[in-house]
């Protein structure tokens, strides 16, 4: 690479061309212009008339400067030239760049790999050698750090990638020193961190390694790019409490989250908001318990990152459990048998209180029946035998008489301290054993035994008997009954018996026991490892488990932190499912101190080199055009009279450099207000599809990235070529302009004016096309078939004619493809037209689409044109949606033009009579 300061060339040969220049001079000089031809008709008259034209001997001066210019700029193309700002003024020093690669880094990693290539550019450029230090671990063994051609830098930068975890600069701080000592490092060098952002162990140790080196320049992302972190959801009575934490800033942030099922369907979304100078932002996802056991994972949409997502695992999936109501409670419900069981299983099921027949009609995956509660019901008996969970507990009603639905058979009376059969001092629980389903639970010294119910001898197996007291007798007993359990605590539900229900080991206990229940967490044995089945990417995507992954002891689990040999992900022991998460409960997101010694902050949106190849062949691409048309000017071949050509020639010239280069307006920021006369001209003169402006910011930028990606599809596809779409307010701006509006509609939308519903009446009588999208499919079964609110205040003013699903030969279906769904980010909910669009006004056309699927979110693409939101169908649903919104766009300019063409005989004989 050849620089010249700040100029450098990547191809440094090609300026060799240059030389050629006066070469080519030369030959346009001796290469005169073609001659004019000049017919007339009567030539005789010409016969002997002196001829005074003259043909030039070379071509105008002007004519060959231009020329050689588009020479020139050919050739500076060529030759690659780079503007690069320099960060260092006359930088001598070696550079090493330290990059933060683990999760917080994977939304900004193209950036930052952007800044390091623009360092390592500089330092091959300076003749500086360079180094570069990733702080986290791969799980491979790491490339030796030392100094080296940038070159070698910029080689492994391209085959590095952000982790799944987090970084660990104690280490990074450790390699440093210690390739200082082996003399791998300088000992002045250029410092630059690439940070992302975040605080963590080891920064401070870190930053004094660097600064022992030189000044630190800590390059970090901009406040709006910065990682976010999912923390673990807490379960409520309507859904689940969701929590992102992020580095405090003082701008505000809005984010979205989505639930996601196993087969990688939206189950729900909400959105937060960060406030200014707020690292916490929460919301609720409301739904029902059913939908809530089939979240498989909560994600952040957008760039996404391994902290953005949430891996829910078996442990979060609530079973609903029946408590059969006892039918006596002495007005204390708080002392009851029932109100222990019910705290202690709360955290981790939904408890459901009712009789029997009301707790069979709630489908629950397990009943509990306190002895209070006693019943001899045959429904019981076939509950257990379809594959239900029966936990029952002792009481004087089963000390005085047993029954069928036990797992062994009992001793009439029972036994209690200081009576017969009895012991002289409370028992305490035995150690569990391995084969137990409590194996691995510690006993409780405080949980002891004052009563219980004894087992018959020889009906009390080992296979049945879970837990034992210290001198042998079982405490809890079970036995498999057709496809179900039955499990017996040989004490009451409450403290009456026994200190067990005033333990910590009392819900996990009761914990271990739900995992036998249809829908309940499989709980894993406390023996064994936790095995990886698929891992979490940096992308927050799940993949194959790499080679580093190590199983993690069971009893190590809680413990148990992402990392190189531990990686995030999806991990089995037997039947039971649980996920490892990069962000914890007690993970606490703060940013890098100020007060780092010898350090100073920048952002990433630093200095970026400029890159003329592009420009420069472009420029000479129309200058080699407009010599084609000069070259014809002069030859007589155009009906151009040039006046003054020279000046001409040089303005043309020198005003295409410094003409300034167009930049596209980003697709999710929303047009700047015009006046009412702009307004009307600028959406008269182009072809523009529409939407409504709805006031929430979010809902906005969707719309217009929807329309956006509509508008450049319809263009790709068909013949149509709309301009970019518009925003208007249906209270104050003109309807009449546009032949299709896309209308969001909130649940909280307000009613129209009376002069803003004439106005959309008077749009659709006119032959418009309004798209009313609720944009909430997901959730629409909620409603339990009620109308949307927010669409019913709308159209309450205007006076639609009555509304059926799309048929299958409506126009709609074929306007352009062949179609008989209509999916947007979401599928399955009907579409509404006009039923009887032929009693209209407008030639059989319907004015209104109303629908929920969400075709905005499915259109929408960023200002780079790719999707902007995910799609639950993925490409192929996205595919269809567009398909549909041609199928919109063609239908509201084209009205009944299908139907008519289908039915080609009726037309013949329309046009015969």
């Amino acid at each position: 690479m050849f620089a010249l300061g700040p100029l450098s060339f990547g191809a440094p040969l090609a300026l060799i061309g240059l030389l050629s220049l006066p070469i080519l001079w030369l030959l346009l000089r001796a290469t005169p212009p073609a001659p004019r031809r000049a017919i007339f008709p009567p030539l005789r008259l010409l016969f002997g008339a002196p001829d005074d034209a003259e043909t030039p001997q070379h071509a105008p001066w002007w004519l060959i400067l231009f020329r050689l210019l588009i020479a020139a700029l050919i050739i500076l193309g060529l030759s690659r030239p780079v503007w690069t700002p320099p960060a260092v003024v006359d930088e001598t020093r070696p550079e090493l760049i330290v990059i933060d690669n683990g999760w917080a880094g994977a939304a900004n990693w193209e950036d930052t790999s952007r800044e390091a290539v623009r360092l390592l550019d500089e330092a091959e450029r300076d003749g500086r050698l360079a180094a570069l230090l990733f702080t986290a671990n791969s799980g491979d063994a790491a490339a030796p750090l030392r100094l080296d051609r940038p070159d070698a830098a910029r080689r492994l930068l391209a085959t590095a990638s952000p982790m799944a975890w987090g970084t660990d600069r104690e280490n990074a701080a450790s390699r440093v020193a210690a390739a200082r000592s082996d003399g791998a490092l300088a000992d002045a060098m250029a410092v630059t961190w690439l940070s992302d952002g975040m605080d963590s162990e080891g920064s401070r140790t870190l930053a004094r390694a660097l600064s022992s080196l030189g000044d630190v320049r800590i390059i970090e992302p901009d406040n709006g790019r910065a990682a976010l972190a999912m923390a673990p959801p807490e379960p409520t009575a309507s859904g689940l409490a969701i929590e992102l934490r992020r580095v405090a800033t003082s701008l505000p942030r809005t984010a979205a989250i989505t639930a996601l099922g196993n087969d990688g369907r939206a189950i729900a979304r909400t959105d937060l908001s960060f406030d200014s100078d707020r690292g916490i932002a929460r919301s609720e996802l409301s739904l029902p318990l059913d939908l809530r056991n089939r979240i498989a994972s909560l994600r952040v949409e957008g760039p996404g990152s391994a902290g953005a997502v949430r891996l829910m695992g078996d442990q979060w999936r609530r079973p609903r459990i029946g408590l059969i109501d006892a039918p006596r409670e002495d007005g204390q419900p708080l002392l009851s048998d029932l109100h222990y069981v019910e705290s202690a299983i709360a955290p981790f099921s939904q408890p459901v209180r009712g009789t029997l027949d009301e707790l069979l009609e709630t489908e629950s995956a397990a009943l509990v029946m306190v002895d209070d509660a006693r019943t001899d019901d045959a429904r019981i008996g076939e509950f257990v035998a379809n594959g239900g969970l029966l936990i029952r507990f002792a009481g004087p009603r089963l000390a005085a008489r047993s029954d069928s639905l036990l797992p062994v058979d009992l001793r009439i009376g029972g036994r209690l301290l200081g009576g017969a059969l009895n012991w002289e001092e409370p028992q305490r629980i035995a150690r569990f054993g391995d084969d137990s389903p409590f194996a691995g639970l510690p006993s409780d010294a405080t949980a002891t035994v004052d009563r219980q119910v004894l087992a018959q001898p020889g009906s009390a197996t080992p296979d049945r008997v879970w837990a034992r007291l210290e001198d042998g007798t079982p405490l809890v007993t079970a036995v498999r009954r057709g496809r179900g359990w039955i499990v017996l605590f040989h004490v009451t539900a409450g403290p009456d018996w026994s200190d067990l229900p005033l333990s910590g080991l009392y819900p996990r206990m009761l914990q271990r026991i739900l995992g036998l229940a249809q829908g309940g967490a499989a709980t894993g044995p406390a023996n064994g490892a936790w095995v990886l089945d698929r891992a979490l990417d940096s992308n927050g995507q799940l993949t194959t488990a790499p080679n580093s992954a190590r199983p993690i002891v069971a009893a190590s689990w809680e413990s148990a932190s992402a990392n190189p040999i531990s990686p995030p992900g999806l991990y089995r022991l037997g039947s039971a499912t649980a996920a490892l998460n990069v962000i914890k409960a007690d993970t606490v997101i703060t940013g890098l101190p100020r007060d780092l010694p010898g350090v100073q902050f920048a952002g990433l949106d630093g200095p970026r080199p400029l890159r003329f190849i592009a420009a420069l062949l472009s420029l000479a691409l129309i200058m080699l055009a407009l010599d084609v048309v000069l070259a014809l000017a002069l030859a007589g071949r155009l009906p151009l009279r040039l006046f003054g050509t020279a000046a001409t020639a040089w303005l043309i010239a020198l005003a295409l450099p410094l003409a300034p280069p167009a930049e596209a307006q980003p697709t999710t920021t929303p047009p700047p207000p015009v006046s009412d006369d702009s307004f009307a001209l600028q959406a008269a003169l182009d072809l523009h599809f529409a939407y409504v402006v709805t006031g929430n910011a979010a809902v906005d930028a969707r719309s217009l990235a929807g329309l956006t990606g509509l508008s450049a599809e319809t263009a790709r596809r068909s013949a149509i070529e709309p301009a970019p779409p518009m925003a208007i307010n249906v209270e104050t701006d003109p309807l009449i302009f546009f032949p299709m509006i896309y209308w969001p509609v909130a649940r909280d939308a307000r009613a129209l004016s009376p002069e803003a519903a004439a106005r959309v009446s008077s749009y659709l009588q006119s032959g418009g096309l309004i798209v009313f999208d609720t944009q909430d499919a997901d959730v629409a079964m909620l409603r339990a078939g009620a109308p949307h609110p927010g669409l019913l205040t709308i159209l309450d003013s205007v006076d639609l004619p009555p509304l059926g699903p799309v048929p299958s030969d409506h126009v709609l279906t074929r306007s352009f493809y062949l179609l008989q769904d209509f999916p947007g980010r979401f599928s399955g909910s009907p579409v509404w037209v006009e039923a009887n669009p032929d009693g209209a006004s407008r030639d059989g056309t319907s004015g209104v689409i109303i629908g929920a699927n969400d075709w905005a979110s499915a259109w929408g693409v960023d200002a780079a044109g790719r999707p902007s939101s995910p799609v639950e169908g993925g490409d192929r649903q996205r595919e269809m949606a567009f398909r549909f919104g041609v199928n919109i766009a063609m239908y509201a300019l084209t009205g009944n033009y299908k139907a008519d063409q289908v039915h080609v005989p009726d037309i013949l004989e329309r046009l015969g009579q």
